[in-house]
Order: C-alpha cells, then sequence, then structure tokens
C-alpha cells in the first residue's frame, strides 16, 4: 500500500472532505465553543493562498464571538518584508480603533507573518495560533544562524516554488541576508504576555512536523491534510479553546 505522506497530492486532496466535515461538526456552530470577548483577530493565508479560502474560518470566529481581521493578501507569496507591511496597513484601522487586545492566527507561511506581527504588537498580542506552520523552526534559524533553509522544513517542491514566486514578484529580495524589518522581526522576543498554540498535522505531507513544534508554548498534533488545517474540526476546538484561555496582559 502506498503511503499519503509520500503522495503530496493523494494526501492533499483529503482537504475537501475535510471541510465538509467541518460544516456538519457542532463546534463549527459555535455548540460547547466557550463565548469571544469581541477582541480582532487577524487570520492570514498560506503559501500561495488569500483570504478566501480562510472565509469559514473567519466566519465561525464571528459567530463564537471574535471580530475576524481579512489580510487583504492578494496572493501570499514574494518578500515576506511586502507581505508583512500589506497585512499591517491592512489591518491598521482597526486595530488603532481600539485600544484592547489582538489575536493572530496563521495559516502555513501565513504564520510566519503573524509571528512578525506580533513580535511589532507586543503586549497588545494576546494569542499567536500557528497552523500547520514552520515559523517555530524558521525563527530558531533567524535567531541563531541569520539565515533560512526552506527545504529543511518543507517538501522540496513547495520549498522551491515558493523561491521561484519570490524571483518573479520581487527579484530585489534576497531575505534573510538583506537584514530587512521583517527579519528584524522574527529576531525580537515576543512579549511575554502573548500565549503561542501551534497546532499541526502528523500526516502533513508539505510542511515538516517537527517544524511547527514550539520550544515554549503549547503543541497540539492533530490528523489530516496541511491545507485542511484551515478546514479541520479538532483544530477549531482547539483554537476556540485557546482563544478563551486568559493571557498575561489581563
Amino acid at each position: 500500500m502506498v503511503d499519503e505522506r509520500n503522495d503530496p497530492l493523494r494526501m492533499e486532496s483529503r482537504a475537501v472532505a475535510e471541510l465538509a466535515q467541518l460544516h456538519s461538526a457542532p463546534v463549527f456552530f459555535g455548540l460547547g465553543a466557550p463565548r469571544g470577548d469581541g477582541r480582532l483577530v487577524v487570520v492570514v493565508p498560506g503559501l500561495f493562498g488569500n483570504d478566501i479560502y480562510l472565509a469559514p474560518l473567519r466566519g465561525w470566529l464571528r459567530r463564537i464571538g471574535y471580530t475576524p481581521v481579512r489580510s487583504s493578501l492578494v496572493i501570499n507569496a514574494g518578500c515576506p518584508d511586502r507581505l508583512r507591511g500589506e497585512v499591517e496597513r491592512a489591518v491598521d484601522k482597526q486595530v488603532r480603533q481600539t485600544s484592547g487586545p489582538v489575536a493572530l492566527i496563521g495559516h502555513s507561511r501565513g504564520g510566519m507573518l503573524c509571528w512578525a506581527l506580533a513580535s511589532r504588537l507586543q503586549e497588545r498580542a494576546s494569542h499567536l495560533a500557528l497552523l500547520g506552520s514552520p515559523a517555530p523552526a524558521v525563527v530558531v534559524m533567524m535567531r541563531e544562524q541569520g539565515s533560512m533553509q526552506p527545504a529543511s522544513v518543507a517538501h522540496n517542491a513547495v520549498s522551491a516554488a515558493g523561491a521561484r514566486a519570490t524571483k518573479l514578484f520581487d527579484p530585489d529580495c534576497d531575505v534573510p541576508a538583506c537584514g530587512c524589518d521583517y527579519t528584524k522581526d522574527l529576531a525580537r522576543p515576543l512579549h511575554a504576555a502573548t500565549r503561542l498554540l501551534s497546532v499541526y498535522s502528523r500526516d502533513d505531507p508539505i510542511v515538516r512536523p517537527a517544524a511547527c513544534r514550539l520550544w515554549s508554548g503549547e503543541n497540539v498534533e492533530v490528523g489530516g491534510s496541511h491545507g485542511g488545517l484551515a478546514h479541520n474540526r479538532d483544530v477549531y476546538t482547539h483554537l476556540a479553546r485557546f482563544l478563551a484561555t486568559p493571557w498575561g496582559g489581563r
């Protein structure tokens, strides 16, 4: 029998079924989920993604009592400093209109952008949730080596596609050698009050599970595809609990 983890396309096709299962799960309708306090929750898509596929997640967040905020990214590809800036500008008005805390949820590469944003928000970043994101491993590389080895955290084909996209969209980008604000954001420690959660799939054929594990924070392992982590009913259960947990700023 062929191991699906060695066949990314076959494994990722399960994301459709996972979305269907989500729509029949009680948690998706808010049943049994702790109620939110209305805080802003910035939601950022993964590599080559945009806000469209995260609509179910944002709708669910609204139903359970939060205020979801779009990233406004047309496509998450290219220079991460440019992308971080685009998300920051898109959410700036809403962030400035409230003095309350801000939570962030990033899927895959979106988790790295959310980490950079949380670094900039400091004490205002109450919760940072990573879904299938190699951000923990990338941050360690940036802090300890000042470099990134994408192939060590993700499938070779995906890493290569991301590199080609960067050269296409931002040919002058040579992150992290450039020393841009994004690299400084990842090197800067998060505020001690910010709570961290990483949810990853043991079956993930795209991002290596080990690259998703936090050295400090909560790690949760689930089953399923990489793309489906944005629609995984088990993930929603963990997110509801996590977002409702007290943070150091309270």
